[in-house]
Formats: C-alpha cells, structure tokens, sequence
C-alpha cells in the first residue's frame, strides 16, 4: 500500500498532480493501491463538498497561523500555506 511505497522508494518516482489551494502533490498511481483513494476529491460523492471542506480547512489554518507572521520564518510558512 502506500507506507510499503513510502519504504520501498515508489513514492519518489510515482506520477503526481497538485491539489489545488494547498499547493501540494499527491500521487497518481502507485503499485497496489487502488488510485481512488490517493486524491481526496475523489473521495466524495460530491465534489463542491469537497471544495467547500477545504476552503474552510484552508481558512482556518490562515487565520491560526497569522499570530506567527511577525517574524520572515513565520510569514514563509503562512505563505507555504493554503492560497485562497
């Protein structure tokens, strides 16, 4: 499954696309796991409930990590985060 792809190293070389609004990388494909399951989006029946959890996700990471913008690291991991 994917801890075995993670350990043997598939993971690196698997096909990826990015999740939009959390500017991350999920894999495509990897050996054993039923594809359907590695992209959460697919993981709804509805899509828009989908988009409406992660926007409220991504909405609450930014508005917890915004009393650490005072200092340059803490403004790079708020600018790392969800882009709404």
């Amino acid at each position: 499954g994917i801890i075995d792809a993670i350990l043997s190293g598939a993971i690196k070389t698997a096909p990826t696309k990015t999740i939009p609004m959390f500017n991350f990388e999920v894999p495509t494909e990897l050996p054993g796991v039923d594809s359907g399951i590695l992209d959460p989006r697919d993981t709804y029946a509805d899509a828009s409930e989908w988009e409406t959890k992660a926007k409220d996700l991504a909405e609450r990471f930014n508005k917890n990590f915004v009393k650490y913008t005072g200092n340059e690291a803490g403004k790079a991991l708020v600018a790392a985060g969800p882009q709404l």
